[in-house]
């Protein structure tokens, strides 16, 4: 089986900011401020875009071609989650739940994140765990929705800075923050703090499943710069999933070890060659790359994000 592109599924959040319209070529009003462009999770299922299993749905597919397209992983129920979002106001400040407490209360998995920032504006920065570990102070200031202004850490961010952001960390993406996200299997979000906005607030379920302890820092990889040598580095790494940032020049190969991986291109165009099909990758989108296909090479001079889901127990 040859590479999967997939069709996004844009939403319209009230935060939305216009670089996923400005990237993806979307005319008219309105502005789509995330696109979730791989994902089987219920009522975010991506459809298969183009090639012979155009117009079926990912989850579809997956049961009927579990060994192809997951390889080792073909027990799991998911894939590893992308999507893109460009924030012209800040998102709400929230929380997820590891996998314990999702199994449990949701009937859902953990929601371990990523964020690879796609662009800036200067003086950016996202909202990522507490200055305090004084639960009481943060129940307080979550009750009047003051929560991300009095305590939460802001961590200024640049193109190229990638951070993992693990299930039970208090976060937000920042206003003028363009990124792309890659996740875990799960999609249960609990809002602590939504700027006075009105929305649906779940504290309770937040607080379950904070970690305090949680302060990440981004791996500062840089712009992508086309004059420097190619290479492969490590993006983030999580018992779940891992991402590498892979940096092309010409061609790179990549010899598969029995899993799926998505690839999903951060800067220039990659096209995606394999022995059954080729695909073009245009900056922001993702594909799937089954398992069976073996191998692939990408072409271009361009940045690709490689990411793939752990095998339960393995060490990265």
């Amino acid at each position: 089986m040859g590479p999967l592109l997939l069709r996004p599924n844009y939403i319209s959040p009230v935060w939305s900011g216009p670089r996923v319209n400005e990237a993806r070529g979307i005319a008219g009003d309105v502005l789509y401020g995330e696109s979730f462009d791989v994902s089987v999770h219920e009522g975010l299922v991506n459809i298969v875009e183009g090639g012979p299993h155009d117009g079926t749905p990912l989850d579809e597919l997956v049961r009927e071609h579990a060994a192809q397209i997951m390889g080792d992983l073909a027990g799991e129920d998911g894939t590893v989650q992308v999507l893109v979002m460009d924030a012209a106001q800040n998102l709400s400040v929230q929380v997820h739940p590891d996998e314990a407490y999702a199994r449990a209360r949701e009937g859902d998995h953990e929601k371990t994140e990523s964020w690879y920032i796609l662009a800036a504006e200067p003086g950016a920065f996202i909202y990522c765990g507490t200055t305090t570990d004084d639960v009481d102070a943060l129940r307080s200031a979550a009750a009047d929705d003051t929560i991300g202004d009095r305590y939460c850490r802001k961590v200024p961010v640049s193109e190229g800075d990638f951070i993992l952001i693990p299930a039970g960390t208090l976060h937000a993406l920042g206003a003028g923050v363009f990124a792309l996200e890659v996740g875990s299997l799960g999609f249960k979000t609990y809002r602590i703090c939504d700027w006075g906005r009105g929305r649906e607030l779940h504290v309770r379920q937040g607080f379950d499943v904070l970690q305090t302890g949680c302060r990440p820092e981004p791996n500062h990889l840089g712009p992508f710069d086309p004059s420097v040598p190619a290479g492969v580095r490590r993006g983030v790494t999580h018992r779940l999933f891992v991402s590498d940032v892979v940096d092309v020049r010409g061609s790179w190969e990549r010899q598969m070890d029995g899993r799926y991986e998505v690839l999903s291109c951060v800067a220039g165009t990659a096209l995606v060659r394999t022995a059954e099909g080729s695909v073009e990758l245009p900056y922001t989108r993702s594909l799937l790359m089954p398992a069976s296909a073996g191998s692939y090479v990408i072409e271009g001079t361009c940045r690709v994000l490689r990411s793939y889901a752990m095998r339960p127990g393995e060490v990265a």
